[in-house]
């Protein structure tokens, strides 16, 4: 049975009417022509279930807690809570119903169960890249530890991520209002030699980039802003055909220190480019009023990644 099917049967006709007109966002893979005039019960029915027919936390993420609430009801399981624990009760219960009862079991794989991120479901791919191992998952904050750069660029791959180990834990040290001043410092720690000349950071192989990463509620890593890749009319995809990204958290004033918790070496491929497609997006870069325009990547490319499950563990 297709819960969302299954659910936008049960769904009331007014927030049927509602989710059917809301518009797809940049990210959104889902479009359709916009429809004159208003939709009866039915066709916004349609609507819903075609849209969200493969992505029940797409659905959950788009209803309201009074919404959630009702769908519960009808589905005669506990209402109470706030909308991140309706959600994934609604999951859950869909998730029974799409394999034929909450005591059936099905492969590990066949049906991921998506995390709470930001209050709303979120479906971490397994990681495609290498990053360090770790005892504990999600990984904890790394205590501190003295810099130790290399004295020289390092010469291979290994040597850059054997670098990357010993950044795991040291302290970056003030920002200050440079808001670029912990990447920086992070590359120098690496023995990076500035290029200069706009290709990858380490001999035109490995772009270095910091992703700043925060702890959730629910102690999950997640990423908490997008991160600038490269300013409009540079090589933006040379720069991400191999990137060696720096999970980056702050500790306690966001101004005043962070720290490498892990480090994620991603690979291009076709699935990589795909979400490269998919979520890199053009806004403007620089002080306020400025016309120079750059390009970011998506908080969602990390999930889809799989760096968020090499923070988090795999589910």
């Amino acid at each position: 049975m297709n819960a969302v099917a299954h659910m936008a049967g049960l769904i009331a006709p007014e927030t049927l009417r509602r989710l059917a007109a809301l518009r797809a966002n940049r990210f959104d893979a889902w479009a359709r022509p916009r429809v004159a005039g208003g939709l009866d019960t039915e066709q916004a029915r349609t609507v819903v279930s075609e849209r969200w027919v493969t992505d029940l936390c797409g659905l959950l993420n788009a209803m309201t807690r009074g919404e959630l609430a009702a769908l519960a009801r009808a589905l005669r399981i506990d209402d109470a809570g706030k909308s991140p624990a309706l959600r994934l009760a609604l999951w859950d219960k869909g998730a029974a119903l799409e394999r034929g009862g909450e005591h059936i079991e099905v492969p590990p794989g066949l049906q991921p169960a998506p995390r709470l991120l930001g209050g709303h479901l979120v479906i971490c791919a397994p990681p495609r890249g290498l990053a360090p191992p770790s005892e504990r998952w999600p990984r904890p904050l790394p205590l501190p530890r003295p810099p130790e750069p290399p004295a020289e660029e390092p010469d291979s791959l290994d040597d850059l991520l054997a670098a990357a180990d010993r950044l795991v834990g040291v302290r970056l040290g003030p920002r200050g209002r440079d808001k670029g001043a912990w990447g920086s410092r992070a590359a120098q720690l690496l023995g990076l030699v500035e290029q200069g000349r706009g290709e990858p950071d380490w001999r035109g192989d490995v772009e270095v980039k910091t992703v700043p990463v925060a702890r959730e509620g629910s102690g999950l890593w997640g990423v908490v802003e997008d991160p600038a890749i490269a300013m409009v009319g540079e090589g933006t995809l040379a720069k991400l055909q191999r990137t060696l990204w720096l999970a980056r958290a702050t500790i306690e004033d966001p101004d005043d220190e962070a720290t490498i918790v892990c480090w994620y070496l991603l690979d291009y491929d076709p699935e990589v480019a795909r979400l490269v497609r998919r979520y890199l997006h053009e806004r403007p870069k620089g002080p306020r009023g400025t016309t120079q325009r750059g390009l970011y990547l998506s908080k969602r490319f990390f999930a889809d990644c799989g760096l968020l499950a090499a923070l988090n563990g795999a589910a």
